[in-house]
C-alpha cells in the first residue's frame, strides 16, 4: 500500500512537471519571433524598433489566452496532462484573445510614445507621470480580461468594463499581481533568456488560482452567454 501511495504520486509529480516543461515550450513557440527579437536587440540595442516590437508582440495576447484556458481547465479538472490542451484553446480563443491584446497594445504603445516625449521634454512638468499610470491601469486590466475571456464570450466593451470591476473589487489581488510582475522583472534581469520561457506558465496557475473566485461568481449570475470551457 505504500509503495502503491509513492509510486502514484511520482507518477503524478513526474506528469505535471512533463506537462509543465511541454506547455512553456509550446508557449516559447508560439512567441518565437518575440524571442528572436529580444535577443538580436540584446546582442545589437541599435536595431530596436518600436514597431517591429509591436509586430512581434501580437502573437502574444493569443499565446497568453491560450495558457489561461489551460490553466483554468487543469485547477478546475485537476488535469496533469494540461499541456495537451494548449493549442486547442490557442486556436478555438485565437481571435477574442488577439482582439482584446491589440486594443490593449495599441493603446499602450501610443501611450508609451507620449510617455517617452513628456519625459525627454517636459519633464519638469510632471506630464508623462499620468501616461505611465495610464500604462500601468490598462496593464493590470489585461490580467482580468484574459482570465475571463478565457471562459466566457463577452463583447470587448463589456469584457474591459467587467474586468476593471473586478480590478477594483479584488483589490489586493491586484496589488498582489502586480506586485509579483515587478519583483519578476527585477529577477528575470539577472537570469538566462532561456529561463524566461519557464516563467509564464506557473504564473498563469498562481493568477488563475485567485481568478477561479471571480469566474465561479461570474458564472453563476450569468453575466455572459455562453461558457467557453
Amino acid at each position: 500500500m505504500k509503495r502503491e501511495f509513492y509510486d502514484k504520486t511520482i507518477y503524478t509529480l513526474t506528469n505535471y512537471f512533463v506537462s509543465f516543461l511541454q506547455a512553456s515550450l509550446y508557449f516559447a513557440i508560439s512567441n518565437i519571433f518575440l524571442i528572436a527579437y529580444f535577443i538580436f536587440t540584446l546582442i545589437n540595442p541599435n536595431i530596436f524598433n518600436l514597431f517591429v516590437l509591436f509586430l512581434v508582440l501580437l502573437p502574444f495576447g493569443p499565446s497568453l489566452g491560450g495558457l489561461y484556458s489551460m490553466c483554468g481547465k487543469s485547477l478546475r479538472e485537476k488535469d496533469m496532462f494540461f499541456a495537451s490542451h494548449y493549442f486547442k484553446y490557442y486556436k478555438m480563443n485565437f481571435l477574442s484573445n488577439l482582439k482584446i491584446w491589440f486594443f490593449i497594445t495599441s493603446i499602450c504603445f501610443v501611450l508609451l510614445i507620449d510617455l517617452q516625449y513628456f519625459y525627454l521634454n517636459k519633464t519638469s512638468s510632471g506630464v508623462y507621470i499620468f501616461f505611465k499610470v495610464l500604462v500601468i491601469f490598462l496593464s493590470l486590466i489585461s490580467l482580468y480580461a484574459f482570465p475571463i475571456n478565457s471562459r466566457f464570450y463577452i463583447k470587448l466593451k463589456d469584457l474591459l468594463l467587467t474586468s476593471i470591476y473586478y480590478m477594483i473589487k479584488k483589490f489586493p489581488v491586484t496589488i498582489m499581481k502586480g506586485a509579483l510582475i515587478f519583483l519578476l522583472s527585477y529577477i528575470i534581469k539577472s537570469i538566462s533568456v532561456i529561463f524566461l520561457i519557464f516563467i509564464p506558465v506557473p504564473l498563469c496557475f498562481i493568477f488563475m488560482h485567485y481568478d477561479n473566485i471571480i469566474l465561479n461568481e461570474l458564472e453563476k449570475q450569468s453575466v455572459s452567454n455562453i461558457p467557453q470551457i
